[in-house]
């Protein structure tokens, strides 16, 4: 990323945040289209799933999403690069969110291996109301054997009920230690 010098292990996906959280981007929501290096949708193709997403300051990301025929999935990707979880103890994350209708969605830690991924999801359920609430949530990382502490690329993923929804995405923060 331009002008990050940070080294640490959550420091790719905090500069693209960064960058989402200074400008403004809209469009259509195209699944695996590039709205920042690192930063993109990805939607079921056996779905049909439309969308529109804008980002403003003050507003991270706001998604709209017009599900016609639900696919099994439809995620938001934030590269983490290949971040070395040696002797790091929990990946955590930290987001503001709100929507005109109930729903949920899920925080999960995708780490790139031969032939595939393996996926952890976070424990907790996020779950997005009319009032803008805020959400915790960490995956211990000492000892679980799902998640290498080394891996060629990693990516915390949002993953989307499959449904016609609406999510402001106000704020999110994500941190290694």
């Amino acid at each position: 990323m331009p002008h990050n010098l940070s080294l640490a292990p959550d420091a790719e996906v905090n500069a693209t945040l960064a960058l989402l959280r200074e400008g403004e981007l809209s469009g259509d929501i195209v699944s695996n289209q590039q709205l920042l290096p690192g930063l993109f949708f990805s939607l079921d193709p056996e779905s049909e799933t439309t969308g529109r997403f804008r980002s403003e300051p003050g507003r991270l990301l706001d998604m709209e999403f017009n599900a016609a025929t639900p696919g099994r999935w439809m995620a938001l990707h934030l590269a983490l690069g290949p971040a070395d979880l040696s002797g790091r103890q929990v990946l955590g994350v930290v987001c503001r969110c709100s929507s005109p209708q109930t729903t949920t969605f899920r925080f999960c830690l995708r780490s790139g291996r031969d032939g595939g991924f393996t996926d952890s999801f976070l424990r907790k359920t996020v779950v997005a109301t009319t009032g803008s609430g805020t959400h915790l949530d960490a995956l211990v990382l000492d000892g679980d054997p799902v998640v290498p502490a080394v891996a060629p690329w990693r990516e915390l993923i949002l993953f989307f009920r499959p449904e016609t929804s609406q999510i402001l995405l106000q704020d999110l923060r994500v941190f290694i230690v």
